[in-house]
């Protein structure tokens, strides 16, 4: 039996608890067909041994996988990580690959097929998982990700200054100001100025 490990960060417990009521009964399905019909395993089952499969909202609560450290000393490259997604989140959430996500609406069936195919995904091209585990970052990580230049140009927007002020202040043109506030909001995953003045308002943390 391979050491499969589940985490679940969801602050809806009662579908936390029936994801990881099916999550025990899928394990249960894979190592009895491997008891009993070995040659027609769906999955190489040595290959999972040692791994960690972590099921997250993107809530800023729970963190991402950037900045997860596992409880059980699992290194980030035996990590796989799906998103739990509503239709809310799905706008959120851009360039995902399905294969690294669930919806809330998907049936038992929809999301054992959903983690059969990521695994066997991770097995082959365990880069794809992490590549697609760092699509949705937590907005600690993705301010952490700022130059000190971004920072500084964010930290002086939000105290009200102008970006030809800001130009001024820091001997820079206002293209390169402007260049500094489009690669933050890049960084950040904001399209419009008013998403980002909802950011600039944590002014503590761009400081």
């Amino acid at each position: 039996m391979p050491d499969i490990r589940f985490t679940l960060f969801d602050s809806d417990n009662f579908y936390q608890q029936g994801l990881r009521l099916l999550l025990q009964d899928y394990l249960h399905s894979l190592n009895e067909c491997q008891r009993l019909y070995p040659q027609f395993s769906p999955l190489a089952l040595q290959a999972l041994d040692n791994i960690e499969i972590v099921f997250r909202t993107p809530e800023e609560r729970w963190g991402c996988a950037c900045c997860y450290r596992s409880p059980y000393g699992i290194p980030r490259q035996r990590q796989l990580t799906l998103l739990i997604l509503d239709d809310t989140a799905q706008q959120q959430v851009k360039n995902l690959s399905p294969l690294f996500s669930i919806h809330r609406r998907d049936s038992v069936y929809a999301i054992r097929l959903k983690l059969q195919m990521a695994l066997e995904k991770f097995i082959q091209q365990p880069w794809m998982a992490l590549h697609a585990a760092d699509i949705w970052k937590c907005q600690a990580c993705r301010l952490a990700a700022l130059s000190h230049c971004e920072k500084k140009v964010l930290g002086l927007m939000s105290s009200g200054m102008s970006a030809c002020s800001i130009a001024g202040l820091l001997q820079r043109s206002q293209k390169t100001i402007s260049a500094h506030k489009r690669s933050a909001m890049r960084k950040l995953n904001v399209r419009k100025n008013s998403e980002l003045n909802r950011v600039l308002l944590n002014q503590r943390e761009l400081n």
